[in-house]
């Protein structure tokens, strides 16, 4: 998943996902008075082209320029105008105004079930602290402050780290990416796993961190598995029934790891590139849309291109 992605890939991509549904509910972000320079679909495309290749909007817009398979991937001819970086930000912004990503990426998702990709055996829950994407508040009292007022601490076990917190949810069975939430850096993982939980699985897994008495009552008024690990209290040390389930569902827990990799593998989310919890939202729900694409093409059986 972070190796170099082949010349093939984006023509893979395109004959795995059918685009019309994407690109029907990417036209509601602009009125019919004010239509838009460039296809909404052809920006969404550049948006994953940043994260498949690591780019910055400008590296982007220069890439469309002189990419052929980048420009067949978005459809345009080489006489066709390139979106350039400002209509990007402008996109990535009505985005964040339409609360549209968790349904763009339930609409995907729903091709991968159909694929057998998605199985909904149980999901897997974590989550990933990352840097602001400006400097941390200074430290001597009176110097001037530009950091990223929406991001607070988070104590780590090197150093403290000024940012956000992304929290995944992932289907057991092939790690795809069902739902993704940021929040502030100093909110515990437990506070939006319940929002995470899809309540159509069989069974959650996750760290110690999530265990808690009223969680367990959750997932069982549900009728899901809890297969949480658990955690020892004040007067209350682990059973050896405890030790024993922790140790057969650590390895399946762990497969989770892959994604926050993915995520913050070169120049994707090493620190945030965006200010603020929203902006960031969006653009972890791209990398979430880019990473269950990537894997999906992994998975398929080849040729792709006879399987659709």
């Amino acid at each position: 998943m972070t190796g170099a992605i082949s010349n093939a890939f984006l023509a893979d991509v395109e004959r795995l996902a059918d685009w019309i549904r994407i690109e029907s509910a990417l036209g509601t972000l602009y009125a019919h008075t004010g239509r838009p320079s460039y296809p909404p679909l052809v920006l969404f495309k550049m948006l994953l082209l940043e994260q498949w290749y690591g780019l910055s909007d400008p590296q982007c817009e220069d890439a469309c320029r002189d990419r052929l398979s980048f420009r067949r991937f978005l459809g345009l001819s080489l006489t066709d105008a390139v979106p350039d970086e400002t209509v990007l930000v402008r996109f990535r912004q009505r985005l964040a105004d339409a609360g549209l990503m968790q349904r763009l990426l339930d609409w995907l998702n729903e091709q991968f079930e159909a694929r057998g990709l998605i199985v909904k055996r149980g999901t897997l829950i974590d989550a990933t602290v990352v840097k602001s994407a400006r400097t941390a508040p200074p430290k001597q009292e009176g110097a001037r402050d530009t950091s990223d007022p929406e991001a607070t601490w988070q104590a780590m076990k090197d150093r403290p780290v000024h940012g956000f917190k992304v929290h995944i949810a992932a289907d057991e069975a092939h790690t795809l990416v069902r739902a993704v939430s940021v929040t502030p850096a100093h909110v515990h993982d437990s506070v939006p796993a319940n929002g995470l939980i899809q309540q159509d699985e069989q069974a959650v897994d996750a760290d110690k961190a999530y265990d808690s008495r009223a969680r367990a009552d959750f997932l069982e008024s549900l009728d899901i598995d809890n297969r949480i690990l658990r955690r020892g209290r004040r007067n209350r040390p682990l059973s050896e029934a405890d030790r024993a389930h922790n140790r057969r569902h650590s390895a399946i827990r762990a497969g989770i790891e892959r994604v926050p990799g993915w995520f913050k593998a070169k120049n994707r989310m090493p620190r945030c590139r965006y200010l603020g919890v929203i902006a960031n939202q969006v653009h972890a729900h791209v990398l979430a849309m880019a990473y269950n694409l990537r894997r999906a093409v992994n998975l398929m059986p080849p040729p792709l291109a006879a399987t659709g």
